[in-house]
């Protein structure tokens, strides 16, 4: 992948000005164990077309793709594309900067989104359907080796489900919304592998409420399961290898300013609404429609440490299926009289330590960023001229350096290579007799078998030499 640039060393220096800093201790855990989950001993075999071993020559073994997900949303691209800006010097500076980083992407469906966010709407007027943007998203990031999240498949919430359906009456509202469903994942289901299914359930009111919304609107949980399971079957119906995930936020503490309290005067606490998440996701398992994963938003508005967040994936571990970090961003309060070098040193010492515990934790499955393109990188409105921060530089270098595996290795008198890589897709150059060879690709998988044993074509002597 070509750079535009390191500046690695900036943000190391400025990374010691922070005030925020996981302890040595916890780092050195988390990294640790990372390497015992995160990857795995690898033995090749190498071997010509007539399965002579390929012994003592130089190897190149280098990681191609990575098979756990970091990712960001694609809110800006969208924007662009929609006002004609995708050709533009900024659109093409972005594109580039964020595949220099991330190998997923989060690509935006809203219903609606409105009124203040100029948001993706891919159905705000009726009969009008809009997915152009999703579209063009989806197909740039495949293009460029990424993985796709759609965001989100239904929001029960007023300002995500279009005036005009909440217009007819709740039995023809749910018509509309199992064709929204149904359309979504049977257009995309094959180019979008992972989805947040329903958002924001544990805040909301289901759609028959909707008129009684109170914030935070604590329904019960058999009235949530109702719905979820509905929207949940109709996916898997299009798209039964589609990852359904349940998204939502304030199960970590501090997503909140103030305690908030529901109507009939319960304090709703993040330790309450991680035990309704897990007994939803029973409550839906039991029912046959269970979801794969727990989105946690991950707007956190404090610092948490390496011991907060495993308990938390530990907790949502009960549930038996798997975590994403779906959202995540740096919190900013009380940070405001900060000088400008601590508070750019601060976001990116608080964003890797938070990435780090998380990779960290066996049950987390991926780690999408929410806004990690706005605060990373001072952009020069309205043209291309941009300068990334320290926080650039130093989730790069974790994604794309520290976690990732490149090996210059020598093969034995038996053709074989060990290395210990990161699970993923790889790539093999070999040199023999002062010739490169590449076109070889393999994967690093936990449990693989090994060794394995590798065919390369080594050039042939000509005939009569």
């Amino acid at each position: 992948m070509t750079s535009l640039g390191t500046g690695g060393e900036e943000w190391r220096r400025m990374e010691t000005a922070g005030s925020y800093k996981s302890s040595d201790s916890d780092l050195a855990a988390s990294k640790a164990q990372i390497r015992r989950l995160r990857m795995g001993d690898a033995e090749l075999r190498l071997v010509d077309h007539r399965g002579r071993p390929v012994a003592n020559q130089r190897v190149r073994v280098r990681q191609i793709e990575h098979d756990f997900p970091f990712g960001e949303n694609l809110w800006a691209l969208d924007a662009m594309y929609r006002h004609g800006l995708w050709d533009s010097d900024r659109a093409r500076y972005w594109r580039r900067r964020f595949t220099e980083v991330f190998n997923a992407a989060n690509a935006l469906c809203y219903w609606t989104e409105r009124p203040r966010n100029d948001g993706s709407k891919t159905e705000d007027l009726q009969g009008e359907p809009r997915y152009e943007g999703f579209a063009r998203c989806i197909e740039w990031a495949h293009g460029h080796g990424l993985r796709v999240k759609g965001h989100p498949v239904f929001w029960s919430i007023p300002k995500c489900i279009p005036d005009w359906v909440l217009a007819y009456d709740l039995q023809t509202q749910w018509k509309f919304i199992e064709v929204r469903v149904r359309s979504l994942l049977a257009r995309f289901g094959r180019q979008v592998t992972m989805w947040d299914a329903v958002n924001e359930a544990l805040w909301e009111p289901t759609p028959a409420n909707l008129p009684n919304r109170h914030w935070p609107h604590i329904e019960p949980i058999a009235d949530m399961a109702d719905y979820i399971e509905k929207v949940l079957r109709w996916a898997r119906q299009e798209q039964p290898d589609a990852r359904l995930v349940l998204n939502d936020y304030g199960l970590e503490g501090g997503a909140v300013k103030q305690q908030p309290v529901a109507a009939d005067g319960t304090a709703v606490t993040a330790e309450l609404q991680r035990r309704r998440m897990v007994e939803l996701v029973r409550e839906l398992a039991r029912r046959g429609s269970p979801p794969n994963c727990i989105g946690l938003q991950s707007h956190t508005s404090g610092f948490t440490t390496r011991q907060q967040q495993h308990e938390l994936y530990d907790q949502m571990a009960e549930s038996g299926i798997g975590v994403q970090i779906t959202e995540f961003w740096v919190p900013r309060q009380g940070r405001e009289n900060e000088p400008e070098d601590v508070h750019w040193a601060t976001d990116a010492a608080f964003a890797c330590d938070h990435l780090t515990h998380a990779f960290a934790h066996p049950a987390v499955e991926a780690f999408f960023f929410w806004g990690f393109m706005n605060s990373a990188i001072a952009w020069r409105e309205p043209y291309s001229g941009h300068e990334p921060r320290p926080m650039f530089h130093a989730v790069r270098d974790l994604i794309r350096n520290q976690w990732w595996t490149d090996e210059s290795l020598e093969t034995d008198g038996e053709g074989a290579v060990r290395f210990r890589g990161f699970y993923g897709d790889y790539g093999l150059r070999l040199q023999v007799d002062g010739h490169e060879l590449g076109g070889v690709r393999f994967r690093l998988a936990r449990g693989a078998a090994m060794p394995q044993t590798i065919v390369v074509e080594t050039p042939q002597p000509a005939a009569g030499t």
